[in-house]
């Protein structure tokens, strides 16, 4: 084969490849995990759960920088002694989340662990106070009329005296016996992202039941939800599996994202976007390539894989 064939087949293939898609960071702070309760593993299956939320959504959020007149404090639970507290002078960069996280020993045994967005004060300009709440959207954030949702980010608390299964590898899935950590990460980051908590979520509560248009459509009806109107019913469920942001996890087993827990980020005002489910491929009549362009191809996707390389309560099993 010609260099230059080699060359266009090979352009083809760059350009099969799916373009990055924009997204929100969940930039996790380890800040306030005094009982050290967040080892490697633990940090790694957190970053999974964080991965899983910046592959789905696709909102652009404006940065806050304090500095000057303008100044922006952080209020959220320390995940290690669960006072509130303040964090003066809170800058968060575009696109991203800041989201602290711990352990705490003292939320009892029916408590695997907390989450929610942080609250915040703010002074300053009034263009520096609207971003500060809006963080560049344009649909209100609060009140009865709030269609949006935009937070700094907020913090998560893990029971630390319980048994927890720490997944090294959060695509597979095998037998395991406790409370499996990446589970209750991805129900306490939902809550962080506002299901369950914030204005634009109640908006769309009424009688009992979640209303949403894109909730639904996926659910077949409207959602019942639980007394507090924080979390879908018990056994409430999606493409059969138990809804992730239901009140349980039984033990030894996992609860990722149904698509009724990404029918509620849409409804609340999160812009999400799935994965393409992929098209099965055309059988073409296959023609063996010379050895250099077989090098040249192997090179290439090589390259390209690098590169790609509140609480939740547990159930009796």
């Amino acid at each position: 084969m010609p260099m230059a064939r080699i060359t266009n087949l090979l352009a083809l293939l760059a350009m099969a490849l799916p373009a990055p898609v924009r997204a929100i960071t969940l930039q996790f702070d380890y800040s306030f995990d005094s009982s050290g309760f967040f080892t490697a593993p633990r940090r790694a299956t957190l970053a999974a759960a964080g991965s899983y939320f910046s592959n789905l959504v696709t909102d652009t959020l404006s940065a806050i920088t304090s500095s000057g007149v303008n100044q922006f404090t952080g209020r959220i639970t320390d995940p290690g002694t669960l006072a509130q507290i303040s964090l003066p002078g809170l800058s968060v960069p575009a696109d991203t989340l800041i989201v602290y996280a711990g352990g705490n020993a003292t939320l009892g045994s029916t408590t695997l662990g907390f989450g929610g967005f942080g609250g915040f004060q703010v002074s300053g300009t009034q263009a520096f106070l609207d971003n500060a709440r809006t963080r560049g959207g344009t649909g209100p954030t609060s009140g009865t009329l709030a269609s949006e949702f935009a937070p700094w980010g907020g913090m998560l608390v893990f029971n630390s005296s319980l048994n927890w299964y720490t997944d090294p590898d959060v695509t597979t899935l095998e037998p395991f016996s406790g409370h499996d950590f990446y589970s209750v990460a991805l129900h306490e980051l939902g809550h962080v992202l506002g299901l369950g908590v914030a204005a634009s979520w109640f908006r769309l509560v009424s009688g009992g039941v979640f209303t949403g248009s894109a909730a639904l459509a996926a659910h077949g009806g409207a959602v019942p939800l639980t007394a507090a109107g924080d979390h879908w019913a018990e056994g409430v469920s999606s493409a059969g599996q138990e809804a992730a942001m239901d009140p349980t996890l039984l033990v030894g087993s996992r609860k990722t994202f149904t698509p009724l827990d990404v029918a509620a980020l849409d409804d609340i005002g999160w812009d999400v976007q799935l994965p393409p489910t992929p098209e099965p491929a055309p059988v073409a009549a296959q023609v063996p390539l010379p050895p250099l362009a077989v090098a040249l191809l192997a090179t290439l996707l090589a390259v390209a894989g690098a590169r790609r390389a509140a609480g939740l309560r547990p159930a009796r099993s």
